[in-house]
């Protein structure tokens, strides 16, 4: 699992692009005010478990008006 810290920086990604809509990475790390290379990575994160997409000229964006996250912790064995 992602470290708070990372999944706060998941979590102001995600409202950062609902707010602005579709933004190149390099657009989307300077509104953030943070590194290009960590945003990138963080985007492909978020590109690979389907909750942002790549427009046709490789911005980025989040298609959906709300997303639901829900985690299961269960004992180890």
């Amino acid at each position: 699992l992602p470290s708070a810290g990372r999944k706060a920086r998941l979590e102001e990604l995600l409202e950062e692009l609902k707010r602005s809509g579709p933004r190149s990475i390099y657009a989307l790390a300077k509104g953030l005010r943070r590194n290009y290379s960590n945003v990138h990575s963080d985007v492909r994160i978020l590109v690979d478990h389907g909750l942002l997409e790549k427009d046709e000229k490789g911005r980025v964006f989040m298609p959906w008006d709300e997303i639901q996250i829900n985690v299961s912790f269960a004992k180890a064995a």
